[in-house]
Parts: structure tokens; C-alpha cells; sequence
């Protein structure tokens, strides 16, 4: 097995993830996120504290009304912000100035006939209806009536009239966070190569079967050949994992802050009670453990059930996979999520030994 990883310190990226945390996180999620940082042991002190500096400096940043409109996140819908949906469907946050993110983003739109979308003349980022023939209804429906590929379907809420001026204003926001973000550049770099020397140490004495079974995710014995790490270092405290539907070319893609090593993913499943109780009072999530309790399902099994978009399971799916209230295993091109009884056990022993 292979494990390679993407670029380091792209600058696009972080931005965009500056830019998020500036317009998404308020004064409270703060004080939560710096509380978590105690559960990295003493040998991430350099990264803790880069953390907090780029936590502060997000909260320095004035939020203005494009910044809304393009790094907003609509997480209760599984849509991710306006922003990472258009470049991350082309890979054009994977770049160091907004020239280059410009320039691959309208390559990979090139393949697209505008003239057949929807009229989005009288869209807002707040509506969660838009209009198709006259008629209002929903994003979703709008877009299945194109035809396109899955993947792009996902993606298409960016909702661009004219996406090259779209994708110029887009840049130059994210331009000004690179700069803000460039005097930090040297240390993200180095918390990055130390997190890339730690990974290849990890996965010479350990298979992709330990690792995946460590974060409970159990694909196919034989599904993938390679692993590709990208990093995110604003948000360090970060680990995600795309089964679903598989990796073209036998790679696993796998999205990880800096400060997760074995030490912190195992704190994280042991975990943070608060937080498990904070998804289980989450009606959605709820009833995705409840419905998953019995019998495993897959993400688009999921989706019907609950009238959702796979992108909203994806969403949910994750945040309770991260901690360790539910396990997935890859059957086919099929990702099946189940609950993890005896995570929900320990909450609930908690709970007890709280109140009783």
C-alpha cells in the first residue's frame, strides 16, 4: 500500500477555511473548539498554539455581506458554503493564488452547458427554493431534471449567473485571507511535514484495515491500493474519510488536520460525552441512530427514508461517525452505517453516573 499526500499549504484552501470560521463561528463555539485543544497531549503544543492564533485571527476578521454570501455554510442542509462546493467539485482549491483557482475552476465548468441550467436570475443564498419553469421548487429538483453527473450535481449550488465574475470576486476575498494567512505560512508547512513524517511512520507498522478500523470505518479487504492524505490546518481538529461510492484507481481520500495523530482520534472515540449528547438531542441524528440501531443502511438508503439529500446524510453521518456513535462498512461501492452499541453504552453510563 501507497500513502501519498496532497499539496502543502495551499493557500486557496486555507483561506477559504479562515473565511468560513470568520463568518460561521461565533464567541461560544470559540471557547469550545480551544477547550478540545487539552486532548492532544504536550508533543502538539506547537500545533495547539498555531490554532489558537488562527482561531483569533478568524475572529479579528470584519464579515462582510459577500463573504456571507459565498463562505456561509448551510450545514443543516449538508451544502457546505457557496465557495468550497465550486472549487472543491474541480480541485481548485488545491492552488496557491487565486489566478490558478480561477483558471482550473473555469476549465472544469467549460464541460458544462450553461444554457441548460435553471434560471437562478432570482436566487438568494438564504432560499432554499428556486424557480424551474415558473414554478417554485426545490434546488434539488431543479437540478435532477439537467441529467448531469452525480458528482456535479452535488455541487451546482453555487448558482452562478456569470461565474467568471463570480469566480473574480470569490478570489479576491479569499486573496486577502491568503495574505493574512502568509506570515503564518512557515509553521503550517512545518506542522504539516511533522504530520506527514508521522503518517508514513504510522502506516509502516500498521495496515489501512487498523487505521480505518481505529476511526470505525470497515471498507472491503481489497478495495484500495494507496492513501491520499490532503491536510487542512486552520481547522486542525479535523479528520474526514470519503467511502462512499469508492475511489477511482483504488485511492482512499483522506481529509486531516494537523493535530490528529493515533493519541487524538483515540481521545476523540473515548470521548467528549457533552459533545455525543449534543448530536443525540440533534432530531436528525436521532432518528439516522435509531433508524441504524436494527438494521445497517447506506447513505442513499438513509437519504430516502428521510426525504434528505445524500449530501445532508453525508453531513450527519460524519459528525456522528467522528464520535464514535456509529461504525460504517464498505460492502460493494456501498458504504453501511450501524450503530455502535457500545459507544452509545458509555454515553448513557455517563449520563447515569451524572444525574443518578
Amino acid at each position: 500500500m501507497r500513502i501519498e499526500f496532497g499539496k502543502r499549504c495551499s493557500m486557496m484552501k486555507e483561506a477559504m477555511s479562515l473565511l468560513e470560521l470568520a463568518v460561521n463561528v461565533d464567541e461560544t463555539e470559540r471557547r469550545r473548539y480551544l477547550s478540545t485543544m487539552g486532548r492532544f497531549g504536550q508533543e502538539m503544543e506547537p500545533g495547539i498554539l498555531l490554532q489558537e492564533e488562527l482561531l483569533e485571527l478568524a475572529g479579528r476578521i470584519p464579515v462582510t455581506e459577500p463573504m456571507r454570501r459565498y463562505f456561509e455554510r448551510y450545514q443543516e442542509k449538508g451544502l457546505g458554503s457557496l465557495a468550497r462546493n465550486l472549487l472543491c467539485t474541480f480541485d481548485a482549491e488545491e492552488t496557491d493564488d487565486a489566478r490558478k483557482m480561477k483558471e482550473k475552476a473555469l476549465c472544469g465548468l467549460s464541460a458544462y452547458s450553461f444554457d441548460a441550467f435553471p434560471d437562478f436570475s432570482s436566487y438568494l443564498p438564504s432560499d432554499t427554493r428556486l424557480p424551474l419553469d415558473g414554478e417554485p421548487v426545490s434546488f434539488l429538483a431543479s437540478v435532477k431534471k439537467l441529467d448531469l453527473e452525480e458528482r456535479f450535481k452535488a455541487r451546482l449550488i453555487f448558482a452562478f449567473q456569470d461565474p467568471e465574475e463570480s469566480l473574480e470576486e470569490l478570489g479576491g476575498l479569499l486573496e486577502q485571507a491568503a495574505k493574512l494567512l502568509e506570515p503564518f505560512r512557515g509553521r503550517i508547512e512545518a506542522e504539516e511535514e511533522k504530520g506527514e513524517r508521522y503518517w508514513r511512520d504510522y502506516f509502516v507498522s500498521h495496515t489501512l484495515q487498523e487505521f480505518l478500523a481505529l476511526v470505525g470505518a470497515y471498507p472491503e479487504q481489497d478495495g484500495y491500493d494507496r492513501v491520499l492524505i490532503r491536510w487542512n490546518a486552520v481547522g486542525g481538529a479535523f479528520l474526514s474519510i470519503d467511502m462512499e461510492d469508492g475511489q477511482e484507481g483504488g485511492c482512499l481520500e483522506i481529509g486531516m488536520g494537523i493535530l490528529m495523530n493515533e493519541k487524538a482520534i483515540r481521545s476523540f472515540k473515548k470521548g467528549d460525552e457533552h459533545r455525543a449528547m449534543e448530536l443525540m438531542a440533534d432530531p436528525v441524528k436521532m432518528d439516522i441512530l435509531l433508524y441504524v440501531s436494527q438494521t445497517p443502511h447506506f447513505g442513499r438508503e438513509l437519504a430516502e427514508h428521510f426525504g434528505l439529500t445524500t449530501a445532508t446524510i453525508s453531513y450527519h453521518t460524519q459528525e456522528l461517525l467522528n464520535e464514535g456513535l456509529i461504525e460504517v462498512r464498505q460492502q460493494g461501492k456501498r458504504s453501511y452505517y450501524s450503530l455502535n452499541r457500545e459507544r452509545v453504552r458509555e454515553v448513557m453510563a455517563w449520563m447515569e453516573r451524572l444525574f443518578l
